[in-house]
């Protein structure tokens, strides 16, 4: 797959880029000739119902510890359709989670008819990945281009794959992620009104989105709030720790950080949140304010990438940023702390209509229907 160069890359990051790419390739080549030998030995599954795979041949490559990002996505799709690793009629893969040798399995499972769904999450753009973007892509554009059905998980995922992957010809439709509206529920009891419960969740890869909560909760306390910071998940980029500990100095004492969780734990981090405060810039469809909201819990966060698809103003609030795809934007902290304050004013109703929202518009059971029809229908075709 040739490279697509949108925005302008620097003439040795070309050099750079391509001989490790190349180096890559030498270096895995017995690893991948291996692959290709066991690939070659699938077969398609006859069978009328679907018979999925997701990129592995056996099931020891299927598990690599906390699940993150896309392969959340798969944990409720696996539940109705296991995987198979010798025989089966559709390979289902999402963009963000791709398995280390899914071209090999893709490449022979297609010259059996076997069908390929693609979930397309994000992709990379300068502002995130720099120069490497293209490079980035390069994987995602090769499957997606063989694939016979896109579901793009919003629209923005579908714009921004079209940017920077290329047009498709597949059929495609917006399938939005889902969540399971009885696990991830309000708390049986109210919170106490204060002190005011704030909470980001998630992996967090670059400093901008931590230090703009950080600088967020700083407005909410200037203003004389009485109020309370959860940082939950990972820090994933170089010197994260350290960093975050230089960014909270002065209000230490009011931050608690839990370490990366369980979907199974999830539920009850929420649950003790009165906000959830999302300032990841161009987040294509995020799961954390899906499960906040399910649990009642009113989103804060920047009007880019697919936030204003999933949080509605009734459940939510946006603020401005403006659109890039050469810079990430970190939203404005008083304007998101304006956003906690407008919540908070009337939060019972924000939060019953957050939970609302998130039963009419994600629901797991109709996603995993409507997966359930669309693998019947490539089938069927």
């Amino acid at each position: 797959m040739s490279l697509r160069i949108i925005e302008p890359v620097g003439t040795g990051s070309v050099l750079y880029f391509s001989l490790r790419e190349a180096a890559s390739r030498v270096l895995h080549s017995k690893k991948r000739r291996a692959v290709r030998r066991r690939a070659s030995a699938l077969r398609t599954s006859a069978d009328a119902v679907p018979v999925l795979n997701y990129g592995h041949l056996t099931p020891s490559a299927s598990s690599s510890g906390l699940p993150i990002g896309g392969q959340v996505k798969l944990i409720p799709l696996r539940e109705k359709f296991p995987e198979h690793y010798d025989r089966f009629n559709i390979v289902y893969l999402v963009s963000s989670a791709l398995p280390a040798h899914a071209e090999e399995i893709v490449c022979a499972a297609k010259r059996l008819g076997t069908r390929l769904v693609w979930n397309q999450n994000g992709i990379a753009y300068p502002g995130c990945y720099g120069d490497y973007y293209a490079w980035f892509n390069r994987r995602m554009a090769g499957l997606r281009a063989q694939a016979d059905y896109i579901l793009n998980q919003s629209e923005f995922s579908r714009l921004s794959a079209e940017r920077y992957l290329g047009p498709s010809t597949a059929p495609s439709e917006i399938c939005l992620n889902p969540v399971d509206i009885q696990t991830f529920s309000p708390a049986e009891a109210e919170l106490p009104r204060e002190p005011w419960q704030i909470l980001a969740a998630g992996t967090s890869h670059a400093l901008y989105r931590t230090k703009s909560v950080l600088d967020t909760f700083r407005v909410l306390l200037k203003r004389g709030h009485n109020a309370h910071l959860t940082l939950a998940g990972e820090f994933r980029w170089k010197n994260a720790v350290a960093q975050v500990e230089r960014e909270m100095q002065g209000i230490r004492d009011r931050v608690t950080i839990l370490p990366p969780f369980r979907q199974s734990e999830a539920p009850d981090i929420y649950r003790r949140a009165h906000v959830l405060l999302h300032t990841k810039f161009n987040d294509p469809c995020p799961t954390v304010p899906i499960e906040a909201m399910a649990c009642g819990v009113p989103v804060v966060g920047t009007h880019s990438g697919g936030m204003p698809e999933l949080v509605p103003n009734v459940a939510g609030v946006l603020v401005p940023v403006p659109q890039s795809w050469t810079e990430d934007q970190a939203g404005d902290p008083s304007a998101l702390a304006d956003g906690v304050e407008q919540i908070m004013q009337k939060h019972p109703a924000m939060s019953q209509a957050a939970r609302d929202h998130a039963i009419r518009t994600f629901h797991v059971n109709s996603w995993i229907d409507h997966h359930a029809a669309v693998f019947h229908n490539l089938l069927a075709s």
